[in-house]
């Protein structure tokens, strides 16, 4: 297992612990869960983009079929 030395301020380590022990888990735990989570949500964001550039560039919706599938929603 790696260690990773993060340098904080007084106020941001007291902010930290006092959270990690309110939600009953370690310091370490919470850290590494936010991590991976915002890296997740990054990857997500950028897969979702380039749906989203794909299909602008290789699929044209017309406005009709568009009112059609918005109709389904309200």
């Amino acid at each position: 297992m790696a260690v990773i030395s993060l340098y904080l301020d007084g106020q941001d380590e007291k902010l930290i612990k006092n959270y990690a022990k309110s939600k009953n888990v370690s310091v370490s735990a919470f850290l590494r869960s936010i991590a991976v989570e915002k890296i997740e949500d990054d990857i997500d964001d950028e897969l979702y983009e380039k749906s989203v550039r794909e299909r602008k560039v290789n699929h044209d919706v017309s406005l009709a079929d568009l009112k059609k599938e918005m109709e389904n929603y309200c």
